[in-house]
């Protein structure tokens, strides 16, 4: 789980989000090409394409776990809990 501060900056509807995309997120991570979690965020960036957010290598390739969400801080806090757990 991605720490309290970030998890708590989430409002009731973003965190109820973040909790449902949790164990996908986690499977896709795992299956990336990371081999930790500064790895994972020196490879996978935050991008926007008509109003979603989902996370990538680049702008063209497919989301990681096919996961899009209409908020950036949910895919921060993704981020987030992928460069504070992965490899741990």
């Amino acid at each position: 789980m991605v720490d309290m501060g970030t998890f708590n900056r989430l409002s009731s509807s973003e965190q109820d989000e973040f909790r449902s995309l949790t164990s996908r997120f986690i499977k896709a991570v795992f299956k990336s090409s990371a081999n930790d979690g500064f790895h994972f965020s020196q490879i996978y960036k935050v991008f926007e394409c008509e109003g979603k957010y989902f996370m990538a290598k680049s702008q063209s390739d497919k989301p990681l776990g096919n996961i899009y969400s209409s908020s950036k801080a949910i895919l921060d806090a993704l981020v987030t809990d992928a460069v504070q757990n992965y490899g741990r």
